[in-house]
């Protein structure tokens, strides 16, 4: 059976749009990484996994076993692939290093094979290293957006204080979540889709999950954007469940 990879979605961001990986299939055509410089620079294969995960989480593709799996081979062969089969992952050998991101020994995520492995602080700091040394992924030789660290992201009172209710709502638009439901496609969306709207983390409080929506809401309101706060209803009755927790 022949697998065909989805087309390449593009951003729609002022200047020139970068290729956004859209669906876990286009992970296919992510570039590998130089081996030799890998190996010069000698990070281990759970800050490798950590970069992989990062470009997961900032491309709002679901951080699942298997997708983290593929991306981990596509880019380090040589660290994550089958031996003699590098066009194929090692799902094993990532299993490994998922555990060992674990708090019990790195520290750098958490997991959990029905949502995915999500980052900690610690986490995010060895995906910003390693990012910091081999750049961003290339998809066909082109860079992968977006290229921002999710270590550089502001904090919610930064937010507030240069808040832009036109320019958020823009921004917003160019996420999945929104795309899908421009799409007529919103029940596909996961969990993944939701954080990466409101630029947050599994582990962040659901207080502030729902804080960050109310903020949304007075930004669509502000801006009388009848559409968007439509969208905000489709949120909050879709993942209800997920928004509506208490905090640990």
């Amino acid at each position: 059976m022949k697998l065909e990879d989805k087309k390449l979605e593009y951003g729609t961001r002022h200047g020139p749009a970068e290729p956004r990986p859209s669906d876990a299939r286009n992970l296919l055509r992510v570039d590998p990484k130089d081996a030799r410089v890998l190996q010069e620079l000698g990070f281990s294969m759970a800050h490798l996994t950590a970069y992989s995960v990062h470009w997961l989480t900032a491309w709002e593709i679901p951080s699942t076993y298997e997708n983290i799996s593929v991306l981990n081979a596509r880019l380090f062969p040589s660290k994550f692939a089958l031996a003699g089969f590098p066009e194929l992952p090692d799902a094993m050998c990532t299993n490994r290093e998922i555990l060992h991101l674990r708090p019990k020994y790195r520290g750098f995520a958490t997991s959990d094979p029905r949502k995915g492995v999500f980052l900690t602080e610690k986490g995010r700091e060895a995906a910003t290293t390693v990012i910091q040394a081999l750049g961003t992924p290339t998809f066909e030789g082109k860079t992968v957006g977006p290229t921002a660290a999710i270590g550089n992201r502001s904090t919610t009172k930064g937010r507030e204080r240069t808040r832009n209710p036109a320019q958020i709502i823009a921004d917003c638009k160019s996420k999945l979540l929104y795309r899908r439901f421009k799409e007529g496609r919103f029940e596909e969306t996961v969990i993944v889709h939701l954080l990466g709207l409101v630029s947050l983390y599994d582990h962040t409080p659901p207080s502030e999950i729902q804080k960050e929506l109310r903020l949304l809401r007075a930004d669509a309101q502000a801006t009388e954007d009848a559409e968007f706060l439509e969208f905000l209803d489709r949120v909050k009755d879709r993942f209800s469940q997920y928004i509506n927790r208490s905090d640990p």
